[in-house]
């Protein structure tokens, strides 16, 4: 029996390994294959989403290849909660999470300010411009105040953003990218509840 709960757990461990890495941090997993990582008990207008990935995807046609995470709580931390409230550093902490994949521009948008960082570089002019900008209240003020720091700090590159709609398969993507997140951490818990158990029982006999 204990042999048989260890190999359910790595084989869940590497069944998870593509959608969640080990430090439980959402927004690194989930922005590895898209560009606006979005709050998951936090409901954003589909409007105001739509406009912001549309800006997001145009700044990447024109070079400028930014991702968004839209953090409404400290739930939407995972397991760095210690960096709620502290968009500058989680911004930094959140680039190096990704520079494997990605390396370019990352704004952060949490309830009381915005952080900014791009591995490599200096982000005090940048977030000298996002403390310009205030942060709205709710999902719909998350999004819309990402969506006017978008624009900005694309401006600030010579660049005029309008919104591209997604391709129908990039939006479908993104369903499953969620779907598949929620799924391996479900099972990763799981897996753990399972082992504890079979450790006290252990212990107990």
């Amino acid at each position: 029996m204990a042999r048989r709960l260890l190999i359910l757990g790595v084989a869940a461990t590497l069944v998870a390994v593509p959608a969640a890495h080990a430090d439980g941090d959402p927004a690194s997993d989930y922005l590895i294959t898209q560009r606006v990582f979005t709050p998951y008990q936090t409901k954003i207008p589909a409007a105001d989403l739509e406009e912001l990935e549309g800006l997001v995807r145009d700044a990447a046609r024109q070079g400028y290849p930014i991702r968004v995470a839209l953090i409404s709580s400290d739930y939407d931390l995972g397991s760095v909660t210690v960096l709620w409230k502290q968009p500058k550093r989680y911004a930094k902490f959140l680039a190096q999470e990704l520079a494997f994949v990605h390396k370019g521009p990352l704004l952060v948008v949490m309830p009381n300010g915005m952080g900014f960082y791009r591995v490599g570089s200096d982000p005090s002019a940048e977030n000298a411009l996002l403390a310009t900008i205030p942060v709205k209240p709710g999902g719909s003020g998350l999004a819309q105040s990402a969506s006017t720091a978008v624009k900005k700090l694309a401006a600030a590159k010579g660049l005029q953003l309008t919104p591209l709609k997604a391709p129908q398969s990039e939006s479908s993507h993104r369903s499953r990218d969620r779907i598949v997140i929620v799924a391996a951490v479900a099972v990763l818990l799981a897996a753990g509840l399972g082992m504890r158990a079979l450790l006290r029982r252990r212990q107990r006999a």
